[in-house]
């Protein structure tokens, strides 16, 4: 059925456009810089188009370029600004952008954790974690004598930082990494 319809229609590309993704209505002329541009739209210190960039170059390599995730996902913030504009981000993170690594990546935490640079964020940063690793767990206090049951003593498990969505350091450490 879908190699028939492929047959009777066009199809156009249309990855996401950071040109798009500016404080006002005029299009950013050097939207692929790895520079801020004065136009970029921004989010108190975080510039919303070099956080898309790289969690997409993050999601080509990991993936492919057909699942990088699209500027329409950011255009909400267009016109907002202070704690909007904040609670707005958090919310396009946690409702929308993590749940969609989690579909793609299959709940494959270390990648997404690849994505968001949090494998980066050091034990010092580790508050701007955005999915942080649990080590709470001793699998003999947790199921006694297990037997010949082999589990994994290095078993990871991991947990969403809800306070990293409020702290302007998580995005920004996505983009500018050490």
């Amino acid at each position: 059925m879908d190699t028939a319809l492929r047959r009777r229609f066009e199809f156009e590309e249309m990855m996401p456009d950071l040109a798009v993704l500016s404080k006002n209505a005029q299009k950013i002329v050097d939207f692929n810089s790895n520079e801020p541009q004065n136009n970029d739209l921004r989010v108190d210190k975080i510039n919303i188009r070099l956080l898309l960039k790289k969690i997409n170059q993050r999601i080509e390599y990991l993936y492919d370029r057909d699942h990088t995730i699209g500027h329409a996902y950011f255009m909400s913030l267009k016109g907002k600004d202070g704690d909007g504009a904040k609670t707005e981000l958090a919310n396009i993170f946690r409702n929308k952008v993590i749940p969609l690594l989690q579909e793609y990546f299959y709940d494959d935490w270390e990648k997404i954790r690849l994505v968001l640079g949090d494998n980066q964020k050091t034990r010092d940063n580790e508050e701007y974690q955005f999915v942080k690793i649990n080590n709470n767990y001793e699998v003999s206090k947790l199921f006694g004598s297990i037997g010949e049951v082999d589990l994994d003593d290095e078993q990871k498990v991991f947990e969403i930082n809800k306070d990293a969505f409020e702290k302007p350091e998580s995005y920004i450490q996505i983009y500018e990494t050490k």
